[in-house]
């Protein structure tokens, strides 16, 4: 079947330059002479079919293949190669049926690769903001994402790389062919055509299931673009779930309604054979790795607010514990002076770093009505056994469980860590109540006096004041088992409900060495330690810069570029007045995006860092309207991570006294006017004391500006 595609449709980058090729004649001036494969092109109507084997020929000279001797066979092959593929076969857009046809035409897989080469070199990088997760395109051996936008005129641009090179031609195929279509036009592609167009199996093993894939998402974006704004609704809420391991679209009991339990997972000694992380335990100064989890549940209660969800948010603190108990017998004061003082350390701690208190914050002290009423349940259903003053819980009646951590029974072994008592009936039984011991803390039970198990305060203050089904848990993923393993066994036993929707456990700071953070260790660096070096602005603004189910390795040098990023985005704030309404911009769009894909801070910042350079930019020129409109966005994205929401400009100059912004101020003109005088080394040497003053100098069209090197 002959193509009907003319040379007009061919793809800019497939047709061959029409500029002449200058040959030397007998008298030695240049005559123009035009080379074969073009003038297949040049001297044939653009209303007339191109020949057999016209693309073919035109696709060699792109290769730089032409010159090749070929074969009288050869030559003959490629006059009676067919470009298989018209326009509108297949659905196929006029560049799209151009380049297909050129790839069907060629006599052979190695030239097709070649071909496909000479696209990947044509694509243009993707930026790499846009190359989240959710834009890579599964099937694919080599990593792939493709990004869409939607122009003014009705068109799409699309966007995309791979770290392979022969998976960069099969998306610049994509990428080049179709940006410039209409959504209809792309809808209408078929993908069965790149078989017809000799990319087989057979040529790309593997990759034609990712290809078809990235068709599939492709249409995806462009579905998405092409509805109308006033009908497209809000970015949909993706959360990764621990308990299914993937990411889920967020839906709560009540609709509009958000029920959040956090625990900050401090460890724990414990005389179980398990040994486990658990909730807020007040025995000592918090770390870093607990700040984390407190700064990043309180960007999510944040998000979920500005989102317009009424949010519950309850945070546990353990007032009585093994450590607690022991900690006070060395300091010589009761377990509830020390677990009261170190609890006011921990405010001050969260505080410092932004976050906003829970709504509520209950003490296992004063929840033991609760607790032991749960334990009491659980005893009257059979799921719990009394012995000696403790009451343990029967793991393996609870049939289901290990479905969070995934973690089998089989294979626990009696006093793997600990003996194991005289009264529990299975080793991977845990306890629920224990009994007195002399000279510590006790509270009356129908077992006798005692105090309760290291998981069920959980489950019991959870139910006071949430209920007994939980929108989100959160935690740490030390956390996972058996702390929160148990807490389920024992909440879906005492309740008959399931316990919890969304599970998100924040990963842990590691210290230097790759090690995690902990007390047990001895390897923490305290909150307190860092806010002596560091603004507790910057310290949050730190531990965004990592995607929250990943680890974070503790480093100094991150800190203090945190320092210097948050310090430029509150310098382009400068100048920004009292404008209350925010302006629409692609760059808030893409914040939206970022936190409603599983709370991504990384690209959210990214959004943010964006669009403080826009308004640099906008500074420089009469564009006051347009910068106060986002200057106002900027603020308000800004609050849902709980950053820059102090003034600017006293920000950027810092706590200085006014002699010292008096000599900054002087030192700037006298630079001024070295530099006016075309005296650079003087310029020079005064920018230089400067900046031994921890003063950073910015010139811009309006003249100089300054501000500190550091927030401290």
């Amino acid at each position: 079947m002959g193509s009907s595609v003319s040379v007009v449709d061919a793809p800019a980058f497939l047709r061959p330059s029409g500029s002449a090729v200058p040959v030397r004649s007998s008298a030695g001036s240049a005559a123009p002479r035009t080379p074969r494969h073009v003038a297949r092109y040049v001297h044939r109507p653009s209303s007339s079919p191109v020949p057999k084997g016209a693309l073919v020929l035109g696709l060699l000279g792109l290769l730089g293949l032409e010159d090749r001797p070929r074969s009288a066979r050869t030559k003959q092959r490629v006059r009676h190669v067919s470009a298989a593929l018209s326009a509108g076969e297949y659905g196929l857009p006029p560049k799209l049926a151009a380049m297909a046809s050129a790839l069907s035409a060629l006599p052979n897989d190695r030239m097709r690769y070649q071909q496909l080469m000479a696209l990947a070199g044509k694509l243009k990088a993707m930026p790499d903001d846009l190359k989240v997760p959710e834009n890579k395109v599964p099937g694919c051996l080599s990593v792939v994402h493709v990004s869409a936008s939607l122009e003014e005129d009705g068109t799409v641009t699309f966007q995309g790389d791979s770290d392979a090179l022969i998976s960069k031609g099969l998306v610049a195929l994509l990428v080049l062919c179709l940006s410039g279509c209409t959504p209809q036009e792309i809808a209408s592609v078929k993908p069965e055509f790149i078989k017809a167009s000799g990319i087989s199996a057979a040529l790309t093993p593997g990759r034609n299931n990712g290809f078809f894939n990235m068709f599939k998402l492709m249409n995806q974006k462009v579905a998405m673009l092409a509805s109308p704004k006033e009908e497209t609704e809000v970015e949909a809420l993706q959360i990764y779930n621990t308990l299914s391991r993937k990411k889920e679209l967020f839906k709560t009991l009540e609709p509009g309604v958000v029920k959040m339990y956090v625990c900050l997972g401090l460890q724990t000694e414990t005389d179980d054979m398990f040994q486990y992380k658990r909730g807020v335990t007040v025995y000592d100064l918090c770390h870093l790795g607990h700040a984390r989890v407190m700064v990043f549940f309180d960007i999510v209660a944040r998000f979920l607010r500005h989102r317009g969800y009424k949010v519950t948010f309850v945070r546990n603190v353990t007032d009585i514990d093994d450590k607690i108990i022991k900690r006070s017998q060395e300091a010589g004061v009761t377990a509830q002076d020390l677990a009261r003082r170190m609890e006011e350390e921990m405010a001050l701690d969260a505080q410092s770093l932004g976050c906003t208190p829970p709504d509520f914050e209950p003490r296992v002290s004063e929840s033991m009505e609760e607790i032991t009423e749960m334990v009491d349940t659980l005893v009257k259903e059979d799921f719990a056994y009394a012995g000696k003053g403790d009451v343990y819980f029967r793991v393996r009646r609870f049939e289901s469980y290990g479905r969070l951590s995934r973690c089998s029974l089989d294979g626990n072994e009696a006093g793997a860590r600990v003996e194991v008592a005289d009264v529990k009936e299975a080793p991977e039984d845990f306890v629920l109540w224990k009994s007195a011991k002399p000279s510590e803390p006790s509270w009356p039970s129908p077992w006798g006096p005692g105090r309760p198990g290291w998981h069920i305060e959980c489950s019991a203050m959870a139910k006071k004041y949430l209920g007994t089904t939980l929108d989100i848990h959160g935690g740490g993923p030390d956390l996972v088992f058996p702390h929160h393993e148990n807490e389920i066994a024992q909440s879906e036993a005492a309740n008959g409900e399931t316990y919890v929707k969304t599970w998100m456990h924040c990963a842990a700071v590691r210290s230097t060495g790759n090690e995690k953070m902990s007390k047990s260790l001895g390897n923490f660096v305290t909150i307190r330690d860092v806010l002596k070096k560091y603004d507790g602005e910057v310290v949050r603004f730190y531990l965004l810069s990592s995607q929250y189910r990943r680890p974070m390795l503790y480093s100094e040098e991150a800190l203090a570029e945190a320092q210097d990023r948050l310090l430029k985005l509150y310098s382009s704030l400068r100048g920004a007045g009292g404008c209350e309404k925010p302006a629409d911009c692609e760059q808030a769009q893409r914040f939206e995006a970022a936190m409603a894909n599983d709370f991504d801070t990384v690209n959210a910042v990214a959004a943010l860092i964006d669009l403080s350079k826009e308004l640099l930019q906008l500074r420089q020129g009469d564009h006051g309207a347009e910068f106060q409109g986002k200057a106002r966005q900027l603020r308000n994205l800004g609050a849902v991570l709980g950053i820059l929401q102090r003034n600017p400009e006293e920000v950027c100059k810092g706590p200085v006294d006014d002699g010292f912004e008096e000599k900054v101020e002087s030192l700037i003109q006298a630079r001024a006017d070295a530099r006016k005088a075309k005296d650079f080394g003087k310029a020079d040497a005064i920018r230089e004391e400067l900046t031994s003053m921890g003063v950073i100098i910015e010139d811009g069209a309006q003249g100089t500006s300054w501000r500190v090197a550091s927030l401290v």
